[in-house]
């Protein structure tokens, strides 16, 4: 009888550990669940109305959606789409669709036989960004860099000249390096277009065909940046809130084009709508508005974001006992150098204007070629103006 209750006992046993080591595997299950990967998906599209810098008008819609893992990015589709649902549409992205650091090359029928035209797209800091073209009628295999005709826009200017050899030479460099040849007033331009495929044995072939190539450092075609910006969050795990900062701080348009390698391949300027984007993926909402007050001696300084061309400007309007304006100063903004920040350096006439225009802001009128800046300050002080009002 005390064996066989011994062994009842020991039956029991065994089921009580085999019952918590079920519950402990089950457990252990719950766990892993609960350690499951949080997948969410991020979707923005921004629209940007302006002008270019022709002074046509652009309609760009930024496009930035994605998924994330635990807060990191793992997939990522970036374009930048002109005329989006209208006639003319096309991305940045595409080779076809946006010049920079690219080279257009035709071989065509003339009236008087044929018409070589070889044009090129890129950046240099003594350049600034350049549009030439050159174009030499029925060309031989024995025709000369000093054979062709080329005119461009440099150094700033949207009106085409005709070059000297050196600009010239200066301007097709990247290209004859892409080309793999040493560029001379007596390089055969056949070696310069047989990259495009419109000169293959000894011969050239009619058609066209556009090719990128490497720039200053290393940046080729917009859409092939712009990839590589993408290949870096990847690359870097990166959050939302990473590139949003990104955004903000690297590769800004008052920055020499040197020093915007950060990102390998890539030198385009982060301009403010690209923090705009990154920043409506993560919140759903642009934001306009008043951050904080506080009163010191009597003045209230109210601070305020509004959204300018490089991103968000935060400006601290400084009120007097009397609600009289006695300052306007910008604490935060990355608005280019010689168009939009100069309008908030201390002491300027513009910051002036709207401490004095206090009664009638809307008298105060934007400046011609620094519209969304000085609209963006002009804004500022009317938010800080109606929150004043209402303490």
């Amino acid at each position: 009888m005390k064996k066989l209750l011994t062994l009842l006992a020991v039956f029991a046993m065994v089921l009580s550990l085999g019952a918590c080591a079920n519950n402990s595997a089950a457990d252990d299950s719950n766990k892993q669940d609960d350690k499951a990967p949080v997948v969410e998906e991020f979707a923005a599209e921004y629209e940007m109305k302006g002008t270019t810098s022709a002074g046509k008008p652009k309609n760009d819609t930024f496009i930035f959606k994605g998924k994330t893992t635990d807060g990191i990015i793992t997939e990522l589709e970036w374009d930048i789409v002109r005329n989006k649902g209208l006639e003319g549409e096309y991305s940045k992205k595409t080779l076809m669709g946006y010049q920079m650091n690219v080279s257009d090359a035709s071989y065509a029928a003339s009236e008087n036989g044929y018409t070589l035209t070889l044009s090129v797209n890129s950046y240099t800091d003594e350049l600034s960004q350049y549009m030439v073209q050159a174009t030499l009628e029925n060309p031989t295999a024995e025709s000369t860099f000093t054979d062709l005709m080329i005119v461009g826009a440099v150094r700033g200017s949207y009106a085409y000249e005709v070059l000297d050899m050196q600009t010239s030479l200066d301007c097709f460099a990247f290209l004859a390096k892409e080309a793999n040849v040493e560029l001379t007033e007596d390089t055969l331009v056949a070696d310069l277009v047989a990259l495009h495929g419109i000169f293959a044995e000894g011969a050239y072939v009619e058609g066209s065909n556009r090719v990128s190539f490497a720039g200053l450092n290393g940046g080729r075609s917009y859409g092939e940046q712009m990839e590589a910006v993408v290949t870096y969050i990847l690359a870097n795990n990166m959050t939302l809130e990473d590139v949003y900062e990104m955004f903000k701080t690297v590769n800004q348009q008052s920055e020499p084009i040197l020093e915007r390698d950060t990102i390998s391949g890539a030198t385009i300027a982060f301009v403010g709508d690209f923090q705009r984007m990154t920043y409506l993926a993560i919140h759903g909402e642009l934001f306009e508005g008043v951050t904080n007050h506080t009163v010191t001696d009597g003045n209230t300084k109210v601070e305020v974001v509004t959204q300018g061309f490089g991103g968000e400007i935060e400006t601290h309007v400084t009120f007097d006992a009397e609600g009289k304006i006695v300052s306007v100063a910008v604490r935060d903004a990355q608005e280019t150098d010689t168009v939009g920040a100069p309008l908030y350096a201390e002491g300027s006439d513009f910051l002036n204007a709207l401490v004095a225009g206090q009664a009638d802001l809307g008298a105060v009128e934007t400046v011609s070629g620094a519209t969304v800046t000085s609209s963006a300050l002009i804004e500022a002080v009317q938010l800080a103006v109606e929150y004043y009002n209402g303490l």
